[in-house]
């Protein structure tokens, strides 16, 4: 056991100084080697703001007033099933959205075109053997790009499986639970497709939110408005009739023709019915639509950053310098207690 007061301490590395000297050194010009080597990564980030539901039910109860006159009915306006938005980052780490943006175009800073997956992959689909290719099981299995259906399983090779990952650990949401704001942030090895990845990330949300508050409401209004045709066509066709027969027996009344009359003005007057009734709900249709359909204000748009966030080159060559201290003291130390040449007996 080695024991050392601090003024020994000091002795024993002054007098080694020389070899401390040559760890630090080797070892900050390894962190300098590491440093140059090792990629840029760039940050962008965009922030949104989501619509609150307690605003738009005061237009709607306005509107209502309205509405009345003509039939439409809006008092389930205010009853909506709302995406909440503490559930909108889970978003962006489902696997659809990863698979939508590993096939995303992008420009790079130095105007090269290709696509997320190559950027973060850029040796993925050369051809030739690869140690890594020849491990991985599967390896030239068929690629997916998207979901196969809502009740199948979504089987991703090995490479998407890797990539996938990559992209959650790289994009993120985040809710500000005190302010409703949402930021996406995108971390790349490229400035210019951090911004561009922050973007696409912000309007596959938008775009996804949208469509699920507004699926419903859509798919009814196709409905009224299939059906709206339907009664339109009949109406005209009753109407037609009824208009073309007195005119061809304007001048008869016989119990036969009188029953005719009748029976083509029940029908007139049903077909009318219907397509009254069918345009107030397509009309209630299209409303719901409109109010189901969310608002995203925009507070910070994806800016291409000029900075890099890592490497901190820097604090990565002192923290190798640091570690060189560290080791040459160690070794002087290990000299000092003549430890290497017991270690030397030991092993002979």
């Amino acid at each position: 056991m080695l024991n050392l007061s601090s003024d020994e301490l000091i002795r024993t590395v002054w007098r080694g100084r020389s070899r401390l000297a040559l760890f630090v050194g080797s070892f900050a010009v390894l962190g300098v080697v590491v440093a140059l080597l090792t990629p840029s990564e760039y940050v962008s980030e965009a922030r949104i703001m989501p619509e609150m539901n307690s605003g738009s039910g005061d237009v709607f109860r306005r509107l209502a007033s309205v509405a009345g006159f003509s039939g439409i009915d809006l008092s389930d306006a205010e009853g909506l099933d709302a995406v909440r938005p503490d559930l909108y980052p889970n978003v962006l780490q489902s696997t659809p959205f990863i698979l939508f943006l590993l096939d995303q175009p992008i420009v790079t800073s130095t105007g090269g075109k290709l696509t997320v997956a190559q950027l973060l992959d850029p040796d993925g689909d050369k051809p030739g053997f690869s140690l890594l290719n020849w491990l991985r099981p599967h390896p030239n299995a068929t690629a997916v790009s998207t979901p196969a259906g809502p009740n199948k399983p979504v089987q991703l090779t090995f490479r998407q499986q890797q990539l996938a990952e990559e992209i959650e650990k790289r994009v993120a949401a985040r809710l500000d639970t005190r302010s409703g704001v949402i930021s996406i942030s995108a971390r790349m090895p490229d400035a210019s497709a951090a911004a561009t990845v922050a973007q696409q990330a912000m309007n596959y949300l938008t775009q996804y939110v949208t469509s699920y508050r507004t699926e419903k409401a859509r798919q009814d209004l196709h409905f009224y408005s299939q059906r709206l045709n339907e009664a339109r066509r009949r109406y005209q066709t009753a109407q037609y009739n009824v208009f073309h027969y007195n005119d061809q027996h304007k001048y008869l009344v016989v119990q036969a023709a009188t029953m005719d009359r009748q029976r083509m003005e029940a029908e007139l007057t049903i077909a009318q019915t219907v397509y009254t009734e069918l345009s107030r709900q397509y009309e209630q249709a299209r409303l719901k639509v409109q109010e189901r359909t969310p608002v995203f204000k925009v507070l910070e748009p994806a800016k291409i950053p000029l900075l890099r966030v890592s490497p901190k080159r820097a604090t990565l060559v002192l923290i190798y310098a640091l570690v060189g201290l560290l080791l040459g003291i160690g070794y002087l130390l290990a000299r000092q207690a003549d430890v290497i040449s017991k270690l030397r007996a030991i092993v002979a």
